[in-house]
């Protein structure tokens, strides 16, 4: 059981590796677009993500032996207490958690660049259809009142 946790261990930070180059990557991409990278990184991640998927299902696997084997576990890190690894394992496991955080902030991070980007190009679409005259919610006392009204102030609405 100690040799599948150490490859398991070592795919695992390959693929986490893989993982946070590519969001970095992206993240570069987001802030500078450039389309056709873009699309050619969109397959990448697929691949990662599919490669993922394959490590959590070889984590189940691993942690269903472990507990035929009357091991009390919830994680590799726990069976990692348990077991009588070397200290590599626990050092894999170590470095696991923290690109794993890593990973979640770069992904945080990329969805973040992408509701801005959204939020922009909406203003854009209203700039443009609008010709770049706003139509304001409220008016002065005297001016004609254009039919749109602010539903959470004005009592009509």
């Amino acid at each position: 059981m100690e040799h599948d946790l150490y490859q398991f261990l070592s795919r695992l930070s390959d693929v986490q590796k893989r993982a946070q180059a590519v969001l970095e990557r992206k993240q570069e991409l987001l802030v500078k677009p450039d389309r056709d990278a873009l699309t050619a990184i969109a397959v990448e991640e697929q691949e990662v993500l599919a490669q993922l998927a394959q490590c959590l299902a070889r984590r189940e696997e691993i942690l269903a032996t472990a507990r035929q084997r009357g091991y009390v576990v919830e994680s590799i890190q726990s069976l990692c207490r348990i077991l009588p690894v070397h200290s590599e394992c626990r050092r894999l496991v170590e470095e696991s958690v923290r690109r794993s955080r890593m990973i979640q902030s770069l992904s945080l991070t990329n969805w973040v660049i992408t509701q801005k980007s959204i939020i922009h190009l909406s203003h854009l679409l209203e700039i443009i259809a609008t010709r770049g005259k706003g139509k304001p919610t409220y008016h002065r006392q005297g001016e004609k009142e254009s039919g749109v009204t602010g539903g959470f102030v004005d009592r009509a609405a």
